[in-house]
């Protein structure tokens, strides 16, 4: 590899954590902890609470097993600990070629710039997992977010019971009075409580749930989430209705820039003609500097842009480059 292995992002729990991993872990660490302990027990049947209980901590399960899998996968292109020697004439013609990675690698595969390192099968970079996500740890990653739904969805139909039995129950005051753990808690309270587990978890549960959807349509598509955006923003450039997304209000997940640094000409997107050499550091909208002519590719950027792959053509450099694309999703 052109980079060091030291330099490349081995997998999401490799310092630094990213602010929003350790924002989740936070949030969520407390959403659990305050629902067992203040939701949990106003159930009024002790039935319903082992039930209840029951489903909320399998969910839990999951999230945790699924998330800590997509977390600590390396899903990166296993031919690029390939000796270019093993590879075959044909691949060689027919495989893309990273010139950050100094080597041949898969179709599907895009070099990441949080990771440094070309990734599988590339779907996105997740923040809130700290890890890109590819064909290794996509599925974990999808039972992860589904987790937080069915979790989040336990949540709110509690809440949404308990909002229900506070103000129809007369024996609520006094079955709150008669909890140990909720005894020097009064009415106002408890339903400030239950007001803002709403407010933190209904945006969470619509966002995540959005989310969920994205995926299964992408999944029944067989297409990434990069994909899926070069071929949305072919389909504006060009003004043809030929590839059918799903609709324009559920676009902004993936085209959403949180957590990244906004490119100063967000709305245009310059095409680097791939039948003539020019150097990977080349930056949207700027003018390419004196282009290479040597086959050997030139030494990788201080920060590649973010779906980068590059190749070699002809006797030049050719870049393959969809830079400052918002790949990173918003969860």
């Amino acid at each position: 590899m052109a980079e060091s292995m030291e330099e490349v992002r081995i997998n999401g729990f490799r310092w630094p954590l990213h602010p929003l991993q350790v924002v989740s872990w936070v949030v969520f660490g407390t959403d659990f902890v305050v629902y067992l302990v203040l939701c949990i027990p106003m159930i009024e049947t002790v039935l319903w609470q082992v039930l209840v209980t029951s489903f909320f901590l399998t969910s839990v399960g999951f999230l945790v097993v699924s998330t800590f899998l997509a977390t600590s996968c390396n899903p990166m292109d296993s031919y690029v600990l390939r000796d270019e020697a093993e590879f075959k004439d044909e691949e060689l013609e027919e495989l893309p070629y990273c010139g950050l990675c100094a080597t041949t690698v898969q179709a599907r595969s895009k070099h990441c710039r949080a990771c440094n390192k070309c990734v599988s099968s590339f779907d996105h970079h997740c923040m809130w997992l700290n890890n890109c996500i590819g064909g290794d740890n996509y599925r974990a990653f999808f039972v992860s977010i589904s987790s937080v739904a069915v979790m989040i969805g336990v949540v709110l139909g509690t809440i949404l019971y308990q909002f229900i039995d506070f103000f129809t129950n007369e024996a609520f005051e006094s079955r709150l009075q008669a909890s140990a753990v909720h005894s020097g808690l009064s009415m106002e309270g408890f339903l400030a409580t239950l007001i803002a587990m709403s407010f933190v978890n209904v945006p969470l549960w619509c966002l995540d749930m959005q989310l969920v959807l994205l995926h299964v349509y992408l999944m029944h598509q067989n297409l990434t989430t990069y994909e899926y955006i070069m071929n949305r923003r072919q389909q504006d450039d060009e003004g043809t209705s030929t590839f059918r997304g799903l609709p324009r209000c559920m676009d902004w997940i993936v085209f959403s820039r949180c957590g990244q640094r906004r490119p100063k000409k967000k709305d245009k997107i310059e095409k680097i003609d791939e039948t003539k050499p020019a150097p990977p550091d080349v930056e949207v909208g700027s003018q390419p500097p004196e282009l290479e002519t040597d086959r050997t590719p030139p030494a990788a950027p201080a920060e590649a842009p973010p779906g980068f792959t590059a190749s070699v053509e002809g006797d030049g450099f050719a870049a393959k480059q969809e830079a400052d694309l918002p790949i990173e999703h918003p969860l």
